[in-house]
């Protein structure tokens, strides 16, 4: 098709195209960036304004860690540039099976603590020492790591068992290993005295299994044990399982070949007691060599450590940004900082935190929290996760090597109602627990607790030359 001009010239189409072309291109700047606000009323019209603001950050150290966690950390490791740390936990247990179908006249044969993991730092072959001691007085739902004292709930002059072990677990090759890690746990197993187990099974002869019926009587009965790391330098198990085996012979009963006949047979079994989320863990680490020293001023760098509670901390500075965006509203805040490379370490490396790893046995996965430095206690005692409000998730990018932040205009916002001359903010290691939804399309996680990142990881920061780009808009 042909188009004629108002001389009745025809005019090829690719030639009215270029026309437009050097019609739009003579217009100016002005009456682009114009374009639709002429229908507007002047009152209506908005008008938006953005810039950048110097962000100042330091390295923090938090004492006191709120470590609420079914999952625990065992072993000891340390690093020339992050320092030494080392970690156990004191653990009650659930009742999760029964002695059912036990033989006549039959007992207890044995006892077994497993610690179960499928990822741990450092050296594979590391030769490490755990030691398992009873618990004698109850412990308490107090999760801050500065009211853990072992000697205040355990003799520590006896110990329930003991067991060497290396963190690559000996007992499986690294074949069968690999062809079934997405649902297999290396195991830690550590034999207890069967003797100190005898009264469970009177406990669930009793009418309403006794001590089996509840957590609360079961931790009457059995107040837990502290679990520790007593020799050995290299390795740190991320431990995911805590639980007790007491074996015994049950009798089976089944179908004959003919498949009619029944066959009675006896075989081993065991009554279970695991940690779950509805008793106590109290997690336990203590530092050296290293926390001092990266706590000190540094103009060019600060650091996260975990389970340390080593932190980042943002100031940023509220006047400043008022003085220049007015009585604007902040519509978008970005906000981005960069990671350093990994410092060379002979025996192992930290991991960096948050990269966002889904780890689908727990169904967890590590982020980094971005909040205000006084919310830091509500948001760990109740579990909180991101709501783009007052808490903020990143994960680390590795194509640009940050920690990239979208948008926290909320919560910047919220400092400039409030009157505040500056903001501070926190970066931590959080470990979040998802459940996943599927359609026939799409995967999607949704996170519902968050908790401390309590295995090991650092990161080294820049800190100078942070800045965050604020985008603010008015109506008039």
């Amino acid at each position: 098709m042909r188009l004629k001009n108002r001389r009745g010239l025809r005019v090829k189409p690719a030639m009215t195209v270029l026309l437009a072309f050097f019609c739009l291109a003579s217009c100016s700047q002005d009456a682009i960036d114009d374009i639709g606000m002429g229908i507007l009323p002047p009152d209506d019209r908005i008008e938006v304004k953005s810039d950048s603001f110097r962000v100042t950050g330091t390295t923090v150290g938090m004492d006191n860690i709120y470590a609420k966690s079914i999952f625990g950390l065992l072993g000891k490791l340390s690093d020339p540039t992050y320092g030494t740390v080392a970690a156990g936990y004191a653990c009650q247990f659930y009742p999760t099976a029964g002695f059912d179908g036990i033989v006549a006249g039959g007992g207890v044969d044995s006892v077994q603590l497993k610690i179960l993991y499928t990822t741990y730092t450092g050296d594979s072959i590391a030769p490490m020492e755990v030691r398992v001691y009873p618990v004698h007085s109850p412990l308490t739902a107090n999760y801050y790591t500065h009211n853990f004292d072992p000697s205040s709930f355990c003799n520590m002059s006896t110990a329930w068992g003991v067991q060497t072990y290396t963190a690559r677990d000996m007992t499986i090759s690294d074949s069968l290993y690999a062809a079934t890690a997405s649902g297999y746990y290396r195991v830690v197993s550590v034999n207890l005295p069967k003797e100190e187990f005898d009264d469970f099974l009177v406990e669930y002869n009793q009418d309403g299994h006794g001590a089996y019926a509840s957590p609360e009587a079961m931790a009457v009965l059995f107040p837990g044990v502290y679990v520790t790391s007593t020799f050995g330098t290299g390795s740190m198990l991320n431990v995911e399982k805590t639980e007790i085996y007491m074996y015994y012979q049950r009798n089976y009963t089944t179908k004959a070949a003919d498949g009619e006949t029944d066959s009675a047979y006896v075989a081993t079994s065991a009554s279970v007691l695991s940690v779950t989320k509805e008793v106590i863990q109290l997690n336990h680490y203590t530092t050296s060599n290293g926390t001092t020293d990266l706590l000190a001023s540094d103009a060019e760098k600060m650091y996260i450590k975990t389970p340390a509670g080593v932190c980042a901390q943002l100031t940023i500075d509220i006047e400043a940004i008022k003085a220049k965006m007015g009585t604007r509203k902040l519509s978008i805040v970005s906000l981005a900082i960069e990671a350093l490379p990994k410092e060379y370490s002979p025996n192992f490396s930290f991991g960096f935190p948050a990269m966002g790893t889904v780890n689908t046995l727990n169904t967890t996965r590590a982020k980094l929290v971005l909040l205000e430095k006084d919310s830091v206690p509500t948001f760990f005692e109740e579990s909180k996760t991101a709501d783009n409000s007052s808490y903020y998730f990143a994960t680390f990018n590795s194509t640009a090597y940050a920690y990239q932040y979208s948008n926290i205009a909320n919560v910047v916002q919220k400092a400039i109602d409030k009157g505040l001359s500056t903001l501070e903010l926190l970066l931590i290691p959080v470990q979040v627990s998802y459940v996943i939804e599927s359609s026939y399309y799409s995967t999607s996680y949704t996170d519902y607790a968050t908790a401390n990142y309590l295995a090991p990881s650092a990161v080294t920061l820049k800190k100078d030359n942070i800045n965050i780009r604020v985008v603010a808009s008015d109506v008039k």
